[in-house]
């Protein structure tokens, strides 16, 4: 008999590395939207830094000599208290407010106006683990890190590279807060190595198609996706 949750998790990260290696971006949105269609909230959300490991890993290991070292040592650092927050608060809430604010959150970071952003501050990634960190670390994608990183002066490839660096960091210790929290994830095992072979293999398949896929239609069919399933969570949170 086939287990759809397992094949749906196994899809869902093949697509959203094959995205991540082919943009840089956007896959988070689509492993959480699959996570959180065939999982409760309650767990999708503390899976998300376990599903996302192989495409993060393959994307090290592809782009690894582009890394910017400065900007994932500053970012982890942030990450620190963002992570201790966001995980304790994440505890502390209902999974019905957990979805609809998590709906609320992706209609917010999908249909932003992408302005001109300017960043002052002496350490301005500090900063921005701290807020990426605590928003990951209670709805399962930050939403900061990605638009700052692509306002940077850094080309394509060190934007993916140092993108995957900061990620895969956070995730340790995402996992981390969890499991001191009483999250287990040997009750997933089989959605986990299952998300990790296919996150190697999307990741190889997108590198490859980088220059011969529409990033304008993605786009725009991205945000239509993203829209709907946030207005889902939101529904479901407001019936609980």
């Amino acid at each position: 008999m086939i287990d759809y949750v397992l094949l749906a998790i196994t899809l869902g990260s093949f697509v959203a590395s094959f995205v991540n290696g082919a943009f840089a971006t956007g896959g988070v949105y689509i492993m959480l939207l699959v996570s959180v269609w065939v999982l409760p909230v309650s767990a999708a959300v503390p899976l998300q830094s376990a599903f996302a490991a192989g495409s993060l890993a393959a994307r090290i290991g592809y782009f690894w000599h582009h890394i910017q070292w400065r900007i994932v040592g500053v970012f982890v650092f942030g990450c620190l208290f963002g992570v201790y927050l966001g995980t304790r608060t994440f505890a502390s809430l209902p999974e019905a407010t957990i979805s609809m604010l998590l709906g609320c959150l992706l209609l917010v970071l999908i249909w932003m106006p992408t302005g001109n952003l300017k960043l002052r501050l002496k350490h301005p990634f500090f900063f921005v683990g701290i807020a990426h960190s605590y928003l990951g670390a209670l709805f399962g994608v930050g939403g900061v890190l990605q638009p700052v990183m692509l306002r940077t002066t850094l080309v394509k490839l060190q934007i993916t590279g140092t993108l995957a660096a900061c990620l895969i960091s956070l995730d340790v210790m995402k996992v981390a807060g969890y499991v001191s929290l009483g999250f287990s994830y040997f009750d997933y095992v089989p959605h986990i190595v299952l998300a990790t072979i296919a996150g190697f293999a999307g990741t190889w398949a997108g590198k490859r198609v980088t220059h011969h896929v529409s990033e304008e239609l993605f786009r725009k069919l991205f945000r239509i996706l993203v829209s709907l399933i946030a207005l889902r969570l939101i529904y479901k949170g407001w019936v609980m």
